[in-house]
């Protein structure tokens, strides 16, 4: 098994005449639960690209895998494939060149006016407590146990709050930062924890500001927006609201007693 990542070139074909035209309530179920199983591939980073093409119709995949043999695996299980709607052909390639995709879904479209706003006062320097925000080592002494941070723009922000979880139920994994001014603020995307379902697909924005008060106090202002309407934005609003308090009641902890051990918590 090779030690890095291998991609492969996966077409699928519909296996009755005519496909996709007038689908049964079978098959659009089928299609369903296959449109969702490469989507959780995807966040799993095993998908890079997959849609349909046409004239002719097949639907396209790129996979990134360890090996063939999970590939081949991956796609054995693929809802579609198992209900025998779609055969595939697979084929290994090398992605070369590759763009930076987001999808026009990242972000609600008409966001609501709503800013969750909290702030707290750190007995700290402002160059320590930046450095809390903007270094993994520094995220992982008061957020969270395991970081990836990449300061620069469209660099990691993610927080992984249960590392040992599967790809995509970590923590707040595939945000990135939005930009920074250093010593000054720090804005980033952040997504839902996954059980709040469709959610968890669409990004708030988080701006973090550093205030200095004095040579050993820093005031630290945290504002999220981006926020959709309705019940379920508004069950997410509550959330963060508690959740983001907990996060700044553990900065200032940080700097009175430590770094978080966060071995005693599990």
């Amino acid at each position: 098994m090779s030690s890095s990542p291998q991609q492969f070139f996966v077409r699928l074909f519909g296996t009755r005449a005519g496909w996709p035209d007038q689908m049964t309530p079978d098959e659009e179920k089928v299609m369903q639960d296959h449109f969702v199983y490469l989507k959780e591939l995807t966040a799993r980073k095993k998908v890079i690209v997959a849609g349909p093409c046409f004239d002719p119709v097949f639907g396209l995949v790129i996979l990134q895998t360890a090996s063939e043999a999970e590939a081949r695996e991956l796609m054995d299980r693929e809802p579609s494939v198992v209900a025998g709607v779609y055969t595939y052909e697979l084929q290994p390639m090398r992605v070369s060149l590759a763009a930076d995709y987001r999808s026009p879904d990242r972000y609600v479209a008409e966001p609501s006016d709503r800013i969750l706003r909290q702030e707290v006062v750190v007995k700290a320097g402002l160059a320590d407590v930046w450095a809390a925000w903007t270094t993994s080592e520094g995220v992982e002494s008061f957020f969270a146990p395991e970081a990836r941070v990449e300061l620069r723009v469209g660099g990691r922000y993610e927080i992984l709050f249960v590392s040992t979880a599967a790809e995509g139920q970590r923590g707040a994994e595939d945000c990135r930062i939005l930009s920074w001014l250093p010593l000054e603020f720090l804005a980033f995307e952040w997504n839902a924890p996954p059980d709040f379902g469709p959610l968890r697909d669409q990004r708030t924005q988080v701006i973090v500001q550093f205030q200095k008060i004095d040579p050993g106090q820093v005031r630290v202002t945290l504002m999220q927006h981006g926020w959709g309407i309705g019940p379920e934005w508004d069950r997410l609003y509550d959330y963060f609201d508690r959740a983001w308090g907990y996060v700044l009641g553990n900065l200032v902890k940080r700097f009175e007693s430590g770094p978080i051990d966060w071995s005693a918590k599990q």
